[in-house]
């Protein structure tokens, strides 16, 4: 029982961040935007490998190409490899320190940026998506370090 509450509570928090990244996306002009999606998924995906599969991915990747204006399938393959590096790399990147995380985050996302938008024909500077995924990799510490609080909570009123 405990697992589908997980499930549903992974699923639901990927849903917000995919209304998040719609509403962001459309609403920004800005290069700085927050790429909320990457960042719950990376987290799940650490956190929880065998929840998350790629076929989770690779629609999650379709609805945030419907609703943004990209080529379709560009997403949904890019999620889709990046399950499936992280999960057949779990053990790996798991073990790294926190510092470690954050430079490999910033790498991913800084790799799936510059594909995104070359092959949506974007006009970018290699500063400024740079700058993103640092900037949005430090969003993902918050997340981390948040998620981390919630769990602490939970856990000892679960115990009560």
């Amino acid at each position: 029982m405990k697992n589908y509450f997980l499930k549903l509570y992974i699923y639901l928090t990927l849903i917000i961040s995919l209304f998040l990244q719609i509403i962001l996306t459309k609403s920004s002009n800005s290069n700085l935007h927050i790429s909320w999606l990457l960042l719950i998924l990376i987290y799940w995906l650490l956190k929880y490998p065998y929840i998350i599969n790629i076929i989770t991915s690779f629609f999650i990747g379709l609805f945030v190409d419907l609703f943004t204006n990209n080529i379709l399938g560009v997403h949904s393959l890019l999620l889709s490899i990046l399950t499936y590096f992280l999960s057949s790399n779990y053990k790996l990147i798991i073990n790294f320190n926190i510092i470690y995380k954050i430079l490999f985050i910033t790498c991913i996302l800084y790799i799936l940026n510059v594909i995104i938008y070359y092959i949506n024909n974007i006009e970018f500077t290699y500063q400024n998506l740079f700058l993103q995924s640092i900037f949005n990799s430090f969003i993902w510490i918050i997340i981390y370090f948040f998620s981390k609080k919630i769990d602490y909570i939970f856990k000892y009123f679960l115990k009560i």
